[in-house]
Formats: structure tokens, C-alpha cells, sequence
């Protein structure tokens, strides 16, 4: 189905249901793992989707040596790592990082040696590893949307808890939110849309679909509402202009896609507010003629003009002047911030405190 064509030509073939299979698939694979994989960003747990696809390859494997429809054991071998990784996680057994490595490296050798037992490398294997979006049938599409709008639904109206436990767990649970709950409920939906996305993207790169839209977004907000939005539409142009480029140059549609996305990311970075203002106020201070001054300041020992509390001085609140005391920290030269702290202590007490910090 690869084809060298031009502009008009990829467009003219919009009526036919094959390539609108394809172009549903990849639009809304990047359109979905864009929104996950804005959670994944802030939960700092990137590596657990690259976990997630080669335990999918293993299930591949096995259900080819035994019989079983393919999708059906990617799906179990996909849930059984994720919340194999999230049971880990939450009873603390050992680190997170080590669990995935072990998952990791063990799922793709247990496929291997699967695949060793079948008499012909099917076709499937190759999908998995390498995606064929290009060959996706009316049964994936069902699946993934289906999944894809359960994910959408779920991510969505949870989207709050989910932000206050990336802001602090402990706190969130605190608070009375279900984390643990909803923790194995986010690792159930990645798993899920993993094991439907496999087979079109490839086990090898499925997961950067999830993660550079999701990094390209990072790149220009720090709104949580607007970099949702923002990796979404990157996901899903990514998706788009992949399969466009795919059909132009004659290449794989997985890795033109993720192509593309790398592409939208490295444009972002370069225009990224966060990165340019940290390097304009960098020139902007380093070039200064107030830079050298600003730096004594800042490298002060005590600091400068810290507002502070002194216990035994009627705890009232008193700022230090700027290298006007000794450094054994014999306190003197303070000053008052509020006035009204001193009517208060002399109507209380009846004397007015001196600039000692006793009573006259």
C-alpha cells in the first residue's frame, strides 16, 4: 500500500475507507496519547510505557505459539506489568526504576524465546515491533475507539486529583482522595491504550507518540489546563502529517509520525518562553551596570534586609540593616517595620521599647 504520490493526490484519496482507517488511527492515537501523556510528563514515570509495550511483545509471542488472538495477550500481558509496577510502587518493595529495568529487559527476552518456538516469524511480530498503520483493519479502529474514549472520559473528569497528587500525594491523600485507587486506574487506562496503539506505531516507538507532544507542550506552559490542550493537538498533528509524509517520501507510517512530532518539539523548544526568558535575563544581568552591585548583595552572608523575629525582644517584628551589625551576632541598629507594634507594647506594658530592644 506504499505509494509515491503528490499533494493532490494524497487528498483525492481521502474518500476511499482504507485511508480513512488510517488517518482515524493515527489522528487519534497521537490525539489521546497526547493527554496521558501529560500525566506521565508531570508523574515522571516515562520510562514505565516502554515497560508496558515489550511485556505487549512477550504477549504477542505467546499467544502466537499457543494459538490465542494476538490483541487478547497483549492486553493481559500489558495490565499484568502495569500494575505489577504500580503494586511495587505502592508497597515500596524496592525502587521504581529497578522494577521497570527487570520488566523491561525481562519481557522482551521471554518474547524472544516465544517467537524461537514458532516454526515462521509471522507477520504479527513484525507489526508489533515495527507498526503497520498503513495495514490497520475495521476491528483495531473499533477497539482503539472505544478505548480511546473511555481513556478521554476517565483522564479528563479525574483531571483535578490527578494534578493535586502530581502537586503532593501525601497531601492529596490526606485530603481524602483515593490515590491509590486512581494510581492503578491511570496505569490500567496507559496499559490499555498501549496495547491498542501497538500495532499500528510498533512496540519500539509507541511510546515516544505519548511522550514528545506531551514534552513539546512542557515547552511553552506552565498552565495545566493549556498544555492538556496543547499536546493533544500536537499529538494529533503529528499523527496526521506523518501519515501525509509517509505517502509523499514512501516511508513507514510509525516512524514518520514520530518523526514529525520530534520535528514540532525541537520547533517549541526553540521558541520556548521558559527557556528564552531565562536566557534574556541572564544577558540582561550579565551586561548590567547594576550586575556587580547585585551580586554583593545577594552574596551577603546574613542577607539584606531580612524580615526576622528576635524571642525575648517582645517578639516584634524587625528588619537587619544591611551590614550594620557584627558577626559574633551582637544585635543592634534594628528598626522597626510597623509602628503600630510599638503603640501596641506601649499600651500593653506602659514603657516604650528602645532601639536595643529594651524599656525605657
Amino acid at each position: 500500500m506504499l505509494l509515491d504520490i503528490s499533494i493532490i493526490e494524497f487528498f483525492q484519496l481521502f474518500d476511499r475507507a482504507w485511508m480513512q482507517r488510517i488517518l482515524v488511527t493515527a489522528i487519534l492515537i497521537g490525539f489521546v496519547g497526547g493527554i496521558i501523556g501529560t500525566f506521565i510528563i508531570l508523574n515522571r514515570v516515562i520510562f514505565l510505557g516502554e515497560a508496558i509495550a515489550h511485556s505487549a511483545f512477550a504477549g504477542v509471542g505467546l499467544g502466537l505459539v499457543i494459538g490465542i488472538d494476538p490483541l487478547f495477550m497483549i492486553f493481559l500481558f500489558s495490565e499484568l506489568s502495569a500494575f505489577s509496577v504500580g503494586y511495587v510502587n505502592q508497597k515500596k518493595i524496592m525502587n521504581e526504576d529497578i522494577i521497570l529495568a527487570i520488566i523491561f529487559s525481562g519481557m522482551m527476552a521471554l518474547g524472544i524465546i516465544f517467537i524461537h518456538f514458532l516454526t515462521e516469524v509471522s507477520a504479527s511480530v513484525s507489526s508489533i515491533l515495527f507498526g503497520a498503520i498503513l495495514y490497520v483493519n475495521s476491528r483495531q479502529v473499533l477497539i482503539l475507539l472505544i478505548v480511546s474514549i473511555i481513556v478521554i472520559v476517565l483522564m479528563l473528569f479525574f483531571r483535578k486529583e490527578y494534578f493535586f497528587m502530581v502537586f503532593d500525594e501525601d497531601i492529596a491523600k490526606i485530603s481524602g482522595i483515593p490515590t491509590k485507587l486512581l494510581n492503578y486506574l491511570f496505569l490500567g487506562l496507559l496499559a490499555a491504550l498501549i496495547a491498542v496503539s501497538i500495532q499500528s506505531i510498533g512496540a519500539i516507538l509507541v511510546f515516544a507518540l505519548f511522550i514528545i507532544p506531551s514534552a513539546s507542550s512542557y515547552m511553552l506552559t506552565y498552565n495545566y489546563k493549556r498544555m492538556i490542550i496543547y499536546s493533544s493537538m500536537f499529538g494529533a498533528f503529528s499523527g496526521f502529517f506523518g501519515i501525509m509524509i509517509s505517502f509523499l517520501f514512501n516511508l513507514p507510517g510509525g516512524p514518520s509520525i514520530v518523526l514529525v512530532a520530534v520535528l514540532i518539539f525541537l520547533i517549541c523548544y526553540g521558541a520556548s518562553p521558559k527557556r528564552l526568558t531565562k536566557f534574556i535575563n541572564k544577558i540582561k544581568y550579565k551586561y548590567s551596570s547594576k550586575y556587580k552591585t547585585m551580586q554583593e548583595e545577594l552574596d551577603h552572608p546574613f542577607g539584606i534586609d531580612v524580615p526576622h523575629v528576635h524571642e525575648g525582644e517582645y517578639e516584634i517584628l524587625l528588619q537587619v540593616k544591611k551590614k550594620n551589625f557584627p558577626q559574633d551576632h551582637i544585635w543592634t541598629g534594628h528598626r522597626l517595620l510597623h509602628e503600630k507594634h510599638d503603640s501596641s507594647r506601649k499600651s500593653d506594658s506602659g514603657k516604650e521599647p528602645d532601639k536595643e530592644g529594651g524599656n525605657k
